[in-house]
């Protein structure tokens, strides 16, 4: 008896040690809960509305947001993954929806958890992007964050955010590209 207790221990310890060892992806809630909510341009007093596009950029070049930046590769199935592959996201694109959800005009929190399947991406660093009505010019751009293994919230700041660029990042044709 006393083996089988030895036997189903070792069984156990080799499972917990080879999960822990294994590097899973990341979960990750965005939100833009500060004051004031993010505007309809730089220095104005409209708050941008609810349903405006937030686009999510992988900065896979480790050198900040730049033209070559692109958005991280869906999974199959999204929302759920459960098909992979490896490495890849749930979505990456969202609405704002401060006014419905917080109270708060041009502000937002992710109703959805942004998930990498199985795997944390090799550079773990992305950010957020609004553009401007024409679909192409940015018009509100974050900082970028890596993001770890396992769950974290990421809560921008009004810092964190830099309006305007000065040249288009990719021409954006509609909300499913």
């Amino acid at each position: 008896m006393t083996r089988w207790i030895v036997v189903i221990a070792l069984v156990f310890l080799f499972f917990c040690s080879s999960s822990s060892l294994a590097q899973d992806g990341f979960v990750a809630i965005w939100a833009y809960d500060g004051q004031p909510g993010l505007t309809t341009t730089c220095s104005g007093s409209t708050p941008l509305s609810d349903g405006t596009v937030i686009k999510i950029y992988w900065d896979a070049n480790i050198n900040g947001p730049d033209a070559a930046d692109v958005l991280p590769t869906l999974c199959n199935d999204p929302p759920l993954c459960e098909t992979g592959p490896q490495g890849t996201v749930n979505f990456n694109q969202f609405t704002l929806n401060g006014v419905a959800d917080l109270g708060e005009p041009g502000c937002f929190y992710a109703i959805n958890a942004f998930l990498s399947v199985d795997l944390l991406p090799n550079p773990s660093r992305y950010y957020l992007r609004i553009f401007e009505a024409d679909g192409v010019t940015p018009l509100w751009t974050s900082d970028v964050k890596t993001l770890v293994s396992g769950y974290q919230e990421i809560h921008l700041l009004q810092s964190e955010w830099i309006c305007g660029s000065g040249s288009p990042q990719c021409v954006v044709r509609d909300e499913q590209e």
